[in-house]
């Protein structure tokens, strides 16, 4: 990871809504990745088969548990949704909020190119 991070345009910390607690091994990797806040993203996927109160629960632990690796002033932005080639859980009235997320991310991967190339020529 310490080889990895600083070369990486993006890093992905990818969650499972039903496993959201994070392991010793996981938390030594996310520290490494300190100095590279710019380029850390963290998704929540499953959202879509929680019922809105558990959302907001395991969201809530999820970024207290992160502030507390991170030792962030600010929250960390989290992209919840469901991120599989599956259909969103029909009936679910948070499925717009999920759709906004995913368009969310995708438009974050999508500026990686142009911002990576900015930075660059910001180092020169």
């Amino acid at each position: 990871v310490r080889w990895f991070a600083p070369r990486a345009d993006l890093i992905l910390l990818m969650f499972d809504a039903h496993k959201v607690d994070i392991s010793d091994e996981f938390k030594r990797v996310i520290e490494v990745l300190q100095g590279h806040d710019d380029k850390v993203r963290v998704v929540m996927n499953k959202a879509d088969s929680l019922s809105p109160e558990e959302l907001l629960r395991v969201n809530s632990a999820l970024s207290w548990s992160l502030s507390r690796i991170l030792r962030s002033p600010e929250s960390r932005r989290v992209y919840v949704g469901s991120f599989w080639d599956a259909p969103l859980r029909h009936g679910n009235f948070l499925n717009p909020l999920f759709e906004s997320e995913a368009v969310a991310l995708l438009t974050d991967l999508a500026a990686v190119p142009r911002n990576c190339t900015v930075g660059r020529i910001n180092a020169l």
